[in-house]
């Protein structure tokens, strides 16, 4: 998943920066007071429209793109049928020291309350409880992107309208208009290339990663119920393929 991320920024922004270098002056599209405003002002109108908490939540969202190890519905079924057939050889304790199971924290907290012997109803109601908590932090975070992707458009236009204005004011040349307005012109581009090649893109692969992310938890309660109440490794699998696509 994150190598999708790095390789569709490198993608995009190697195409725009290519036609820029090879077609164009790059002198005219560099411009630090055009990119303070319509970044500085994206990033100050998130900071008013949201809390910080949810501001905390869309960050570490960001970084959990890159950050998290990625497992397929697949993977994480194969994972669990094993954890039910070894389940009857050693003691599910000797089953926490998989490198597997403690690279899934969801799973390995699951596993934690069989070992520690709560009740299957109590188990199901923590797990079902942080799942429902886990997503909701992570529809936030998606759309803190989403909204700040509807700003930085909007700070680009105010960008390009300060500087015609100040651009109208001072050119006593009409002939040198046309080059003053491609440089006003260069904050509108900015809030163009943040919104549909940042912000949008962040966004929607946060919101896939939480949907990939919840069925996987889904899948893990289902599981660690099933080995809950001891049934064997084939009826887990069924159980647990009625959630793979």
């Amino acid at each position: 998943m994150k190598l999708t991320v790095i390789l569709g920024f490198i993608f995009g922004f190697g195409i725009i920066l290519t036609i820029i270098f090879f077609k164009q002056d790059p002198s005219l599209y560099l411009n630090g007071s055009a990119l303070a405003i319509t970044l500085g002002g994206t990033i100050s109108a998130v900071v008013i429209y949201f809390s910080p908490h949810a501001l905390g939540n869309s960050l570490k969202a960001f970084i959990n793109i890159f950050a998290d190890k990625n497992y397929s519905h697949d993977h994480v079924v194969n994972l669990i049928v094993d954890i039910c057939k070894e389940s009857r050889k050693k003691s599910l304790k000797n089953l926490l020291d998989y490198e597997t199971v403690k690279d899934i924290p969801f799973l390995e907290k699951g596993l934690t309350l069989l070992v520690d012997g709560v009740d299957a109803a109590h188990i199901e109601d923590v797990l079902e409880r942080d799942n429902r908590t886990i997503t909701e932090k992570n529809i936030i975070a998606e759309r803190v992107f989403r909204i700040a992707s509807s700003f930085a458009p909007m700070f680009g236009m105010m960008g390009t309208v300060i500087g015609l204005i100040a651009m109208l004011h001072r050119v006593k040349d009409p002939a040198a208009i046309p080059a003053a307005m491609g440089l006003a012109l260069v904050t509108t581009l900015y809030g163009l290339v943040l919104s549909a090649l940042v912000f949008k893109p962040i966004s929607g692969k946060i919101r896939d990663k939480n949907q990939t992310d919840t069925r996987i938890r889904d899948i893990i309660i289902v599981g660690v119920l099933s080995i809950k109440k001891g049934e064997n490794s084939h009826i887990t699998r069924e159980k647990l393929e009625g959630y793979l696509n």
